[in-house]
């Protein structure tokens, strides 16, 4: 076999080197800050979620209560609870460090009251149905829920 002793031809161009120009750097820039942007607008939605969240479990807890007060009348044999209010507690704010939020209105509850009914295999026991409407203002709107109970005397 022979061998070739061929010097290789110099291309009159220089090779690139290999590495990241500045432009591509600026869009990299870009594309992240853009990200960024987008994760942050997650934010408000995320607190206003939870302070949503709040609220509505402080209307079952007062629903809750309002229905062991009812429970109570019923088993005491006592007058029933009559419809009421209560304030709603706003929390403290996260950017006012620990200040209280200004207010945010009153739960409206209304008794729907204890209603008799029968379950198969209750002979001689009396089971009452106990409901109770809880509603609030929200976002300019107004908002509800229903809980509803049994009790057996």
């Amino acid at each position: 076999m022979q061998q070739s002793n061929r010097v290789p031809v110099l291309s009159k161009h220089r090779t690139r080197s290999r590495g990241f120009t500045l432009i591509e750097t600026m869009i990299a820039i870009i594309v992240c800050f853009l990200a960024l942007l987008a994760m942050l607008s997650v934010v408000p939605f995320g607190f206003n979620n939870v302070q949503s969240n709040s609220i509505h479990a402080q209307a079952v807890a007062v629903a809750q209560h309002y229905l062991e007060n009812e429970h109570n009348a019923l088993l005491q044999h006592v007058a029933m609870p009559t419809a009421t209010s209560a304030p709603i507690d706003a929390g403290q704010s996260f950017t006012n460090h620990g200040v209280a939020n200004a207010n945010y209105g009153n739960f409206t509850i209304a008794p729907d009251g204890c209603a008799t009914i029968s379950i198969a295999g209750t002979t001689g026991v009396n089971v009452y149905q106990c409901s109770v409407t809880i509603s609030w203002p929200e976002g300019g709107s107004t908002r509800s829920l229903t809980e509803q109970s049994l009790v057996t005397k």
